[in-house]
């Protein structure tokens, strides 16, 4: 068993909903998270009066167990779709299980 972890922006939940279903996931957890970007450049030396320098963007991320023979394909599947989709912001990745009930 594998074990799949994949984050994306909100406006990518649909997508990457259908391409699970696709791809035969067909049960996963899913759960709203805050992705934060600090930005590249130092902040200005007199500081933020307002607030973090840090900008948030609402994300989603999924997980699920999946076989291991599904898990290669997932991620070369995921890599053709990522190539039609502009600014594609989707992050996967695949995790060994070694034990569980």
């Amino acid at each position: 068993m594998k074990l799949l972890v994949a984050v994306t922006v909100e406006e990518y939940r649909e997508k990457l909903e259908e391409f699970f279903s696709e791809q035969g996931v067909n049960s996963f957890n899913e759960f709203e998270v805050n992705g934060v970007r600090k930005p590249e450049k130092a902040p200005h030396r007199a500081g933020n009066w307002f607030g973090s320098n840090a900008t948030s963007t609402s994300s989603i991320a999924f997980f699920t167990m999946i076989q291991d023979e599904q898990a290669d394909k997932l991620l070369i599947e995921l890599s053709h779709c990522k190539k039609n989709m502009p600014n594609c912001n989707i992050q996967a990745y695949i995790l060994n299980i070694e034990n569980g009930l």
